[in-house]
């Protein structure tokens, strides 16, 4: 058990370590589009723009590489902005926005794809990934894939943060007391929004006792 629980303080911090990308922190990042340096002018003027140019290249932003810890969920908010939405020929799955976890060799390990709803110039996408177990260091990777000129968003910020999956009641660790809270939530407890979402561990979309053993794997 102390193994464990040292791995998951371990993990905590080095959750705080999540590169951020924004026009106050963009240290670390690869942008693949040479002409266009990353600083607060090329961000606030929307110039990281990610989608295949005529010549083929993929423009996409990776992040600096962290330390991560299987289990630990990053959870990104990205403000992705398009000025191309109200033209006749704009179509929104172009705009289709990719998250991909890369593993120390670069190579993507898992991905997830957010496509704005009721598009607008300024959207905000909410994504999630998981890092798989035995992976100790990590980087993001945003991409567009299907965007092209005329389909094409930029990315103003990237807000990322992490938890622990299982820990349920936040204190940073993944312990009986999360499987109690867990209970407490399949007993009709009084709870908040946020810790019956916590409870869910499996992401089934329900809070049964499939979670409690979710988080006794996790625990042994």
């Amino acid at each position: 058990m102390l193994p464990l629980l040292a791995a998951m303080v371990m993990a905590l911090a080095a959750s705080a370590q999540v590169p951020q990308f924004s026009s106050e922190d963009f240290a670390g990042w690869i942008y693949t589009n040479p002409a266009i340096p990353l600083n607060q002018s090329s961000i606030l003027n929307n110039r990281i723009v990610l989608y295949t140019t005529s010549t083929g290249l993929q423009l996409t932003l990776t992040s600096p590489v962290f330390s991560c810890f299987g289990g630990q969920v990053i959870s990104m908010r990205v403000t992705w902005i398009t000025d191309q939405w109200r033209d006749s020929g704009f179509d929104v799955n172009k705009v289709a926005l990719t998250a991909a976890l890369l593993d120390a060799n670069g190579v993507a390990v898992d991905s997830v794809t957010a496509i704005p709803v009721n598009v607008s110039r300024t959207n905000y996408l909410n994504m999630s990934i998981t890092v798989p177990r035995g992976m100790t260091s990590a980087a993001l990777r945003f991409a567009s894939w299907k965007a092209n000129v005329n389909n094409c968003g930029a990315v103003r910020e990237i807000a990322i943060t992490s938890v622990l999956k299982g820990d349920v009641n936040l204190d940073g660790e993944v312990t009986i007391a999360d499987i109690n809270a867990i209970i407490q939530v399949i007993l009709g407890g009084q709870v908040s929004d946020d810790l019956r979402g916590r409870a869910d561990v499996n992401e089934d979309k329900e809070v049964t006792v499939a979670d409690i053993n979710s988080v006794i794997d996790l625990i042994v």
